[in-house]
């Protein structure tokens, strides 16, 4: 097994680092330096578009807060702080060369002997590693999100255009060995579908790959192709952390601590938050309503949906006052970043003003009452 840093190997990865830009047109060896040539800190970027290396992204994942059965500890593989992680070796000649012969050059027998290791078979097992590796990830760093949300993450580790992003970094263009017809297939439809085919293919041959470091290795495959997953995903999911401002409570604790804007930090009881602060009774009304309509995501986002929600105030002088506005995945989500807004935003004034009256009125009750209290027989 390979135990060098993943800067000292010439090969696939490396050549693809320094002459093949990344889907956003970038080097890929330039993505965790800034303009002075310095590996750049996650701080440096602007929330929303951070990019960051696989070395400082492993560091910043949440911790752990489930435990899931346990992994034999060593793993004879090492993360270092430039390009890719390494990609794991495979044992045994036939598990190295599977996952690159697509079933259009071979004849395939489809009742072959149980045990016959297939480009078919490997991309099976594969895609199912992909799924329960993503999803220990996910439960284990981000037990905190929802169900829904945890799906969406999930998805956006093992989809197909991910996969082959993460193929193409490792030459696996280079590899992939694909029949003269189906090339000639792909060719047509690259005009029409820009090249979807081969896409696919890569995406598939990554699944077959996995599969192959799991199986090649009884005893350290899993593990092995855990940590490695662990590593090239890091990046991915915390650029989705960033964007999507994932509610964290040890990140909103720290927050908190440091003094942070805490308009950056989602709190889940926005909204019951704002209502005691501010509701007192009749006539006082908070009122949450789209703003506009909401809009399904493209692109890594791509069967998501973004929802806009605003809070209104009617009462204490005001009439549909606007406080605040917010956008989420779902109503809920936006409607509570609407009344962190309102708490926290430009008209943070005004809700500390109402909430100053309301406080008053309760001790001119409270003292009413005492005064009765004490002049009753």
């Amino acid at each position: 097994m390979n135990k060098r840093p993943y800067g000292d190997r010439p090969d696939t990865h490396d050549r693809y680092k320094k002459h093949k830009p990344d889907h956003r047109g970038r080097q890929h060896g330039d993505r965790a330096m800034n303009s002075h040539g310095d590996r750049e800190r996650p701080s440096d970027r602007q929330s929303g578009s951070r990019q960051y290396s696989y070395e400082d992204a492993v560091s910043l994942l949440p911790a752990r807060t489930w435990k899931l059965s346990e992994i034999p500890a060593y793993t004879p593989f090492t993360v270092s702080s430039a390009g890719l992680p390494p990609l794991p070796e495979v044992k045994g000649e036939t598990f190295q060369t599977a996952p690159f012969k697509h079933k259009s050059t071979v004849t395939y027998n489809r009742s072959a002997v149980v045990g016959d290791v297939t480009y078919e078979r490997l991309e099976f097992i594969g895609d199912a590693q992909l799924e329960h590796i993503a999803s220990r990830l996910i439960y284990e760093r981000y037990s905190h999100l929802t169900a829904g949300q945890q799906s969406q993450l999930r998805e956006l580790l093992v989809k197909n255009e991910t996969l082959s992003e993460y193929a193409k970094a490792y030459g696996f263009e280079e590899r992939v060995e694909v029949g003269d017809l189906e090339r000639q297939r792909m060719q047509a439809d690259a005009k029409n579908r820009g090249n979807k085919g081969f896409n696919k293919i890569l995406g598939d041959s990554f699944e077959a790959y996995v599969a192959a470091v799991i199986l090649s290795d009884d005893e350290h495959g899993f593990a092995i192709a855990e940590k490695w997953l662990t590593t090239l995903w890091a990046p991915k999911l915390l650029e989705a952390a960033a964007r999507d401002r994932m509610y964290d409570p040890s990140i909103a604790l720290l927050h908190t601590k440091n003094d942070a804007d805490p308009k950056s930090v989602y709190n889940p009881t926005a909204k019951a938050d704002l209502q005691k602060l501010i509701l007192s009774g009749p006539g006082v009304a908070l009122s949450y309503e789209p703003y506009q309509a909401s809009i399904e995501l493209k692109g890594d986002l791509l069967g998501q949906n973004r929802h806009f929600i605003a809070v209104y105030l009617t009462g204490y002088g005001y009439e549909r006052k606007l406080l605040g506005k917010g956008e989420g995945k779902n109503k809920v989500e936006a409607g509570n970043w609407a009344a962190v807004e309102a708490m926290h935003g430009e008209n943070k004034g005004i809700v500390d003003e109402c909430a100053q009256q309301l406080e008053e009125r309760r001790e001119k009750k409270r003292a009413e009452r005492e005064a009765a209290e004490k002049s009753a027989p």
